[in-house]
């Protein structure tokens, strides 16, 4: 029988960075598209890496510093962000407040990118 239906609560926390971010998480991998809630602890960061599937965010407590192809902005609740395939980028959580976001991507890739230091130029 196919599952439509997810609580957050129920499912088990996984890193969505291992080895370049603190962030750990719940998400569904469904056909096309990986959907998700995660969450960065305060004072934490993820690493400069890339994906070859686009992602986009959209913040829904607490503030980061994103580094997106170089170009730098604080982005905070209710802040939508794009991020393309192969476009190297991080972020740092700025403040006291956990970092708590929605994220989707698409499924030609899975949620882990690949860290900056690990890519041949």
């Amino acid at each position: 029988m196919a599952q439509y239906y997810y609580h957050t609560k129920d499912m088990e926390n996984r890193l969505a960075g291992e080895g370049y971010s603190t962030a750990i998480g719940t998400w569904v991998d469904g056909e096309r598209i990986i959907f998700g809630e995660i969450r960065i602890p305060a004072g934490t960061k993820a690493e400069p890496h890339s994906h070859p599937n686009e992602q986009f965010i959209i913040v829904l407590e607490g503030r980061t510093r994103f580094v997106i192809g170089g170009e730098e902005k604080v982005v905070g609740k209710g802040g939508i962000v794009h991020i393309p395939a192969n476009v190297i980028h991080s972020t740092e959580v700025v403040g006291n407040e956990d970092l708590l976001f929605i994220t989707a991507k698409d499924t030609s890739w899975g949620i882990q990118g690949v860290p900056a230091s690990d890519q041949k130029s």
